[in-house]
């Protein structure tokens, strides 16, 4: 199906990318696509306002290039692109160095996680923030700058919540800040599973968590469900309606603190007695880090609860982010303890989520009722450090709990499926541990949050087979908990990496300190579970009444094989039992990688974007040192590598060197130096001394045997600029394009006459080994853009191929009335798509129109082009696939304000859009956009209909539109669907008007979905002076009343197989 992307003509752009891998389908980076195999994806795709202030258009989620346009005052400013496990990362170069040390998030600039996220510009007004500061003094220097746009402050963190307007003034008042975060979504992650953990003893011994607070941050709690009325606390932090409309919540408040009253005390919680402290952190669909941090916030400072159970979280990435600062931050200020769900992304190791992978967290597995690890439960090691994560474990597999009213997620419990669910995950294993937390927090009120992970942990069971890696300690058993009076310090041992190469390596030793505040002395039998890679330096330890001793764990990895080791050290006395899990891990062959950068002086340069990565890998990093020379530790395999040096003075990008190598087979300590005396000039000029290059773009295209590498640069100008390639020369292109006007003509060109979009495409070596392009008139296609409509306009010309592939694209602007002269080359096969943008500003584009041409321009000819012109209405052209259908799927994609010419087009500020899909009566899909689809429909023939109303329109003009199609479709109907659209072409003068009191032609035009016109359909039309008020029909000579006004119309039409369609314009256009 071929998508409809105005902006970027139906298929993927190029940004001004560093590098850009693509492979094959199971690649990480596939190769780019034809816009036919495309999914099908909004109208118009997607745009990312970055941080920054810079927009990047993709034209789908799964996209692997895209289109940048810089922000206000930023045009000196490169970016690096690359895919990384799937998401296309878009980095600026002024962000480069803040992303590489952790003061600014990366997730700021995975334009993919962004657009899944919801943060893609038309779904999100704001970038959404977390700013946090190391000092009182920076938090109150940031929440000056930042002024009105904080939304929340959380003082005890110093931190601050903040919608950032999408504009790149705000990059400079929040990276005052000492971190930048996204304030990101985060995912929600009884009757036999609470005696497995041993609550049952705790209640005989009158322990039932009674005054004790427990926080739930989570979807909210439904407080009056039998099982927790009277004991619930409630603040809500979200826009969402209070209470719980998702489920997950209640289910989690039911395992620790659920009476059982609605199933005569079957489903009973682990601590039954306990208060809840309902935090809602969560919507319906995501938890924003800023709830969250507020929620904490609240629960520990402002409620002293001694437990917070978080069952939710999300990826983890190297380095703290905002959660995991501030569960260490509030654990050690507070004495509370965070019990944190693992994750459910198992089995594979090092997915341990975040927050759960903070230092302080409590972080729990799930296993199922046998103790068997549950198998989508996350495994460590932590990422990284290698670190131990989970700490423990507990039931959450098909675990029965309170149902929220009115909500369905989950199984019906079969017993009492009106008020209790099933539902599996680490999200229920949390709360088993966070009740029992609550049971030995009652048992000893002056515990703090430490006193009571070391407790839960130190008496935990394996019986199952789970190692530490899976459940940490091993599943809680709140019963021995209660009893025990020998503890380790620390928790866990983690010896985290023992680094390749391994001839140097040393057995390396930690100390575990037993703690006994018991009143008698014990003597601890010391054994580990496994004697592969750890000893211990002794068989037993007396550990005195009221005080400690310390044994020595040694890890010890010298003769073993690359790997992960994990053991238990069990200590016993009698009743008594103390299990501390202990890892390392044996690391896989690393080599160094040292890059050094050199200027055209031959000395050391400072300013460089260097990126390195795996086209058939996740491996993506941006090193920097202000030396010049980085070394990386790298696994062995294949590596593209490629850097950027910045000669400028100012340091502005109008000086560079672009060197790369595309292939790299690391088997060994390499050493690369990027000099920028040995590469090559690219030179480009124009038959015309009064223009100057605006920008250009420079990119090449190679196959590897892992698929095609692509590396480019979008600059200011394209003087200075200079290309070289490293290592083995690998067949491929390269496109060179740049765009010119007149020299001194504002930003972009906007007061030139013309525009000069000058580009090919030619063999690599053609551009490797020096490239020197001078451009003749004769070779040049000459075509006046005449603009309708707007406050300003920008135009992108983009070079592609017969398959609609982009490779390049240039941009100029033009102020609407005037008329400017587009002058196009036409050698080397070179093809053309523009778009042109008309809005209110060029923050606001508002009306999109793309131009419906994918092919070559003819040198040496003249032609015309009208934008914008009246009027605006729903139409279709040939070039894209409006409603079809595939298999049992049927979608429609309509361009509601397609102008005069033939420009499909939208306005990205229409006030409303409703498309809906309809079977008969049955509504069967509805979007607020202008794409919407269904699926699983019958194979047999049925009548179909499509609506899609819109208000708005654009420049006073098509203010309400309405179209409607019927028709009949089967699922031996695949491809196009025979609707056809009826579009007026009324003879309007420069001003798009007619004469008041005249009479003129109206007439009407059936085209289908290719653009032909539809033979033997009936057509009407009717006319409305009074904004649709009132209707009359009329023929094809319209009679205009005298003054001034507004003309709407109505047209209908149906063909032969009884297909219909009913369009409605209001204020097609004006009389005067």
């Amino acid at each position: 199906m071929k998508s409809f992307h105005l902006g970027l003509a139906g298929v993927t752009a190029l940004a001004a990318a560093l590098v850009v891998p693509a492979g094959p389908a199971d690649a990480t980076a596939p190769a780019p696509v034809p816009a036919s195999a495309q999914a099908p994806v909004p109208v118009g795709g997607y745009t990312i306002t970055l941080v920054t202030g810079d927009r990047v258009t993709v034209g789908s989620r799964a996209a692997t290039r895209a289109f940048v346009e810089r922000g206000a005052g930023r045009d000196k400013v490169s970016f690096a692109q690359t895919v990384v496990g799937g998401h296309l990362m878009v980095i600026p170069s002024d962000a480069a160095r803040l992303v590489q040390t952790q003061r600014v998030d990366r997730r700021l600039f995975d334009v993919t996680g962004l657009i899944e996220g919801g943060y893609d510009d038309r779904a999100h007004a704001g970038v959404p923030l977390i700013l946090g500061s190391e000092s009182v003094t920076n938090f109150s220097a940031v929440r000056k700058a930042v002024g009105s746009h904080a939304t929340r402050e959380m003082t005890s963190l110093r931190a601050l919540a903040v919608s950032a307007p999408k504009s790149s003034s705000m990059w400079q008042a929040v990276t005052k800040s000492d971190h930048v975060w996204l304030d990101g979504r985060r995912k929600l992650s009884l009757d036999v599973s609470v005696p497995q953990i041993g609550a049952p003893a705790a209640w005989q011994a009158g322990l039932t968590g009674t005054g004790m607070k427990v926080a739930v941050l989570d979807s909210g709690v439904d407080a009056t469900h039998p099982d927790l009325a009277g004991r619930v606390v409630e603040k809500n932090f979200t826009t969402a309606a209070g209470g719980d409309q998702v489920g997950h919540g209640t289910h989690v408040a039911s395992t620790i603190a659920g009476s059982g009253a609605a199933s005569n005390g079957k489903y009973r919680g682990v601590a039954p007695d306990a208060t809840i402290l309902s935090g809602k952190v969560c919507g319906d669909q995501f938890c924003e880090d800023s709830a969250i941090l507020a929620g904490m916030q609240w629960a520990a400072v402002e409620q002293h609860a001694r437990v917070v159970n978080l069952s939710l979280g999300g990826p983890d990435f190297d380095g703290a982010d905002p959660l995991e600062e501030a569960v260490n931050t509030l654990t050690a200020s507070t004495g509370a303890l965070f019990v944190i769900a693992a994750g459910n992304e198992g089995p594979s190791a090092s997915t341990v989520g975040s927050p759960g992978s903070a230092d302080a967290a409590l972080t729990v597995a799930a296993v199922d009722k046998a103790d068997v690890t549950a198998e989508f439960s996350s495994r460590g090691p932590r990422v990284g450090d290698a670190a131990l994560k989970p700490d423990i474990a507990a039931p959450g597999v098909d675990i029965v709990a309170a149902r929220a009213a009115g909500t369905s997620i989950g199984e019906p419990a079969a017993d009492f499926p009106d008020t209790y669910m099933t539902l599996s995950g680490t999200s229920m294993a949390t709360p088993h541990v966070a009740g029992a937390a609550a049971l030995l927090a009652q048992a000893h009120p002056e515990w703090d949050g430490a006193r009571l992970k070391e407790t839960l942990i130190a008496s935990s069971a394996r019986t199952g087979d789970g190692k530490a890696f899976e459940q940490g300690a091993g599943r809680v058993d709140v019963a021995r908990a209660l009893t025990q009076v020998v503890t380790a310090e620390p928790v866990s041992v983690s010896f985290g990496l023992q680094k390749w190469p391994h001839e140097d390596d040393a057995a390396v030793s930690k100390q575990v300190t037993y703690r006994n505040s018991g009143t008698v002395d014990l003597t601890l039998a010391l054994a580990l579970t496994s004697g592969q890679a750890f000893t211990l330096d002794r068989q037993t330890v007396t550990v005195p009444a009221g005080g400690t001793a310390a044994v020595t764990v040694t890890a010890d990895t010298r003769t073993l094989p690359v790997g992960d080791y994990t053991a238990d050290i069990v200590a016993t006395a009698g009743t008594q039992r103390v299990l501390t899990a202990v890892a390392v891990q044996k690391e896989p062959e690393r080599y160094a990688l040292t890059l050094h950068h050199l200027g055209l002086d031959g000395k050391p340069v400072i300013n460089y974007l260097t990126g390195i990565f795996q086209v058939a890998g996740d491996y993506f990093a941006l090193p920097w040192d202000p030396s010049g020379t980085v070394t990386l530790r790298l696994a062995p395999g294949r590596y593209t590598v490629g850097t950027y040096l910045d000669e400028s003075a100012a340091q502005d990008g109008s000086q560079q060197a672009m060197i790369y190598q595309p292939v790299l087979d690391l088997t060994g300590d390499t050493s690369i130096t990027f000099d920028a005396r040995e590469a090559t000039p690219v030179k480009v000029s124009v038959p015309d001394a009064s223009a100057a290059a605006v920008e250009s773009w420079i990119g090449t295209e190679q196959q590897s045997d892992e698929g095609t590498v692509i590396f480019g640069t979008l600059q200011p100008g394209i003087e200075n600029l200079r290309v070289r390639q490293l290592g083995p020369r690998l067949p491929g292109t390269a496109t060179v394009l740049s765009t010119w006007a007149r020299r001194g003509s504002g930003e972009r060109g906007i007061d030139s006459p013309y525009a000069y979009f000058v580009g090919e495409r030619v063999p690599v070596a053609q551009v490797l080994n020096g490239y020197d392009r001078a451009y003749r008139r004769t070779e040049l296609a000459a075509e006046k853009q005449v603009f309708h409509g707007g406050s300003v306009v920008q135009q992108w010309a983009q070079l592609s191929d017969s398959q609609g592939e982009v490779y390049g694209v240039g941009i100029a602007r033009a102020r609407p009335g005037a008329s400017r002269v587009n002058y196009l080359a036409t050698g080397n096969g070179a093809r053309w798509q523009t778009d042109t943008r008309l809005g209110v500003s060029f923050d606001e584009y508002g009306f999109l129109q793309g131009l419906d041409l994918n092919g070559s321009y003819r040198p040496a000819t003249s032609t015309v082009e009208h934008w914008g012109a009246a009027p605006l209405q729903t139409r279709f052209s040939s070039r894209y696939e409006w409603v079809g259908r595939e298999g049992d799927l049927l979608y429609a994609q309509l361009p509601p304000l397609t102008d005069a010419a033939g420009h499909p087009g939208y306005n990205q500020l229409l006030d409303s859009v409703s498309t809906r899909l309809y079977r008969g009566r049955e509504l069967l899909g509805e979007s607020d956009w202008l794409y919407v689809d269904a699926a699983g429909l019958p194979d047999g023939d049925a009548v179909y209909r499509v609506l899609q109303e819109t208000t708005g329109g654009f420049g006073g003009l098509s203010t309400r539109t309405s179209t409607e199609f019927t028709f009949t479709s089967g699922v031996g109907a695949q491809g196009l669907v025979p609707v056809f659209t009826v579009n007026v072409a009324p003879a309007l003068d420069a001003s798009g008007a007619v004469r008041a009191g005249s009479v003129g032609q109206v007439p009407l035009i059936a085209r289908d979905q290719k653009g032909l016109p539809v033979h033997g359909a009936w057509l009407g039309l009717e006319v409305s002076f009074d904004d649709g008020a009132t209707w009359r029909a009329s023929g094809p000579a319209v009679h205009y009343p005298r003054g001034k006004g507004y003309v709407s119309l109505r047209v209908h039409g149906r063909d032969k197989s009884g297909t219909t369609v009913s369009q409605t314009v209001i204020r097609a256009y004006r009389y005067r």
